[in-house]
């Protein structure tokens, strides 16, 4: 690991435990291909899950990134595993497979952050009915762990340009910094690590978590690269980038000036 990095570990990370999603929505890289149905072996998450703890990391992990984890039966044990390393979760999913008992019994494991995706409404009356079932009846803010509604649909970014459901521009110009890749990194089911959370086909690889580990991936020659180019704005060097929508523009107090 490298002295005087100009930028802290990620706050989040994401490992893709397989590659299936039980939906196909327009606004999803994922429904361009088929993608074979794979699981990363159960050995290669334990590995990066011992190698977080081993430093003591207080981030949150998920266990998506263009899956649906409720897909995969082993995701209680790897809750479980999190726990039993005293590491803390966040959990994104479509809904699709909550019921009570599944509810109750995720609320054993650390998980600090619950996001829901609720893609499937038509008007505002059948978004609120979704809504309320999950809040209703699953009672998902009835717990101490950060829940909130990710209300998607065509109000989501070209996904890198990869998608084209709606006209979209560039709001600000190619030169405009994006802070995306700053707090967060990103493990496909095959153990490559990427450049960002849209980069579906891996057209910038960080690091592979099958040969290295997970921090010196962070901290490693291409993402300080990456990090130090997005802030000075050099968005056109990189062809993810060039054009995408989704980038993200903050101040940050170890942004360079």
């Amino acid at each position: 690991m490298k002295d005087n990095i100009p930028y802290p570990i990620f706050e989040k990370i994401s490992i893709e435990i397989n590659s299936y999603c039980n939906r196909s929505c327009s606004f999803c890289t994922r429904t361009l291909d088929n993608r074979e149905k794979v699981r990363m072996p159960e050995e290669l998450v334990h590995k990066v899950l011992y190698e977080l703890a081993a430093i003591k990391y207080n981030g949150r992990i998920a266990f998506h990134f263009f899956n649906e984890v409720f897909t995969d039966n082993r995701i209680f044990s790897f809750f479980e595993k999190c726990k039993e390393l005293g590491l803390n979760n966040y959990l994104v999913t479509n809904g699709d497979f909550l019921k009570k008992h599944i509810v109750e019994r995720l609320k054993t494991y650390n998980i600090k952050e619950f996001a829901l995706s609720i893609y499937d409404w038509k008007t505002e009356e059948e978004f609120q009915e979704k809504c309320n079932y999950f809040l209703d009846e699953l009672k998902l803010r009835d717990h101490n762990w950060e829940f909130y509604i990710i209300k998607g649909g065509d109000n989501f970014g070209n996904r890198a340009g990869y998608v084209s459901h709606k006209e979209e521009t560039l709001s600000l110009p190619l030169t405009a910094a994006c802070s995306k890749i700053e707090n967060k990194i990103d493990i496909r089911y095959d153990g490559s690590v990427v450049m960002c959370c849209l980069d579906y086909y891996a057209i910038h690889k960080i690091g592979d978590i099958n040969k290295d580990n997970i921090i010196d991936i962070w901290y490693g020659d291409i993402r300080q690269k990456q990090i130090s180019d997005l802030r000075k704005g050099l968005r056109k060097n990189y062809n993810l980038c060039s054009k995408c929508s989704g980038y993200i523009v903050e101040d940050k107090k170890y942004l360079f000036k």
